[in-house]
C-alpha cells in the first residue's frame, strides 16, 4: 500500500498517504464500522472514495490499531475515544494526517499550482508585497495558503478572512521551515507556531495554536 511518511514532530505525527490505489483495492484493505459504511455510502465521486479510505487506513498504519473518526458539531475530527487532536487534507495525489496532543491544523497543495488570480483574496498587502518581493513568490504563495488554512482549521471560527484575520509576518523560508502566525479577532489574537516541508510536487503547512497547548 503506498503509505509514504510517518514523521515524528515535537508536537505530534504526521502521515502521508500517496493517492494511487483504486478505490477496490483501498476497500480491501480497511474494515469497516457500521458508521463508516453509511458514511461511505454518501460519496457518489471515486475521488471522494478514494480519500476517504486513504484517510482512515493512514490513520490506522499512524496508531498501529483500528481507530474511527467521527465529527464534532464544529466540523472539526474527532478520533473516537481518544483525547488526541487530528487534522486531515487531500491534494491531488496526497492525504494527510496531523495528530497532536495540541490544537492543530494541517493542509497540503500542489506546489505548482497556479494562484495568482485568487493570491489578493488570502493575502493582505503587506502580504503580498513581501511575497512578489521575495525570491520564490510562488511557492510562497501556496505556502502562506497552506498555512492559513491549517489556522482556519486549527481555529474553527465560522466566517474567519484569510486577508484580514489572519497573519503570516515575513520569515526566512530558505534557512527554516520553522514559522508564525496569529488570527485577530475583535476581542482576541491567537498565536500558531507553524512548520512546512515540500513532498511528490506537494507543499503542506501545519500549525499548533500555542496558548491552548497541555502542560
Amino acid at each position: 500500500m503506498p503509505f509514504l511518511k510517518k514523521i515524528e514532530v515535537e508536537n505530534g505525527i504526521l502521515g502521508i498517504w500517496e493517492l494511487t490505489e483504486s478505490v477496490d483495492s483501498l476497500i480491501s484493505g480497511f474494515q469497516f464500522s457500521e458508521n463508516e459504511k453509511l458514511e461511505f455510502k454518501k460519496f457518489a465521486l471515486k475521488k471522494r472514495q478514494s480519500e476517504y479510505l486513504a484517510t482512515r487506513l493512514l490513520l490506522q498504519n499512524l496508531l498501529g490499531e483500528k481507530a474511527e473518526i467521527i465529527y464534532h458539531e464544529s466540523g472539526r475530527p474527532q478520533i473516537k475515544n481518544s483525547v488526541k487532536n487530528i487534522s486531515i487534507t487531500h491534494s491531488k495525489n496526497l492525504a494527510a494526517i496531523f495528530i497532536s496532543d495540541f490544537l492543530g491544523g494541517i493542509d497540503v497543495e500542489v506546489a505548482d499550482r497556479n494562484i495568482d488570480k485568487v493570491a489578493g483574496r488570502f493575502l493582505n498587502p503587506k502580504e503580498l508585497s513581501w511575497i512578489e518581493q521575495s525570491k520564490n513568490p510562488k511557492l510562497l504563495k501556496m505556502l502562506f495558503w497552506c498555512a492559513k488554512e491549517a489556522i482556519y482549521k486549527c481555529a474553527c471560527q465560522p466566517g474567519l478572512q484569510f486577508d484580514t484575520q489572519i497573519f503570516i509576518p515575513p520569515f526566512d523560508f530558505t534557512n527554516s521551515n520553522f514559522f508564525k502566525g496569529k488570527v485577530i479577532l475583535e476581542n482576541m489574537i491567537k498565536n500558531y507556531d507553524l512548520w512546512f516541508f515540500e513532498l511528490e510536487n506537494n507543499i503542506a503547512a501545519y500549525c499548533v495554536e500555542v496558548k491552548n497547548r497541555i502542560t
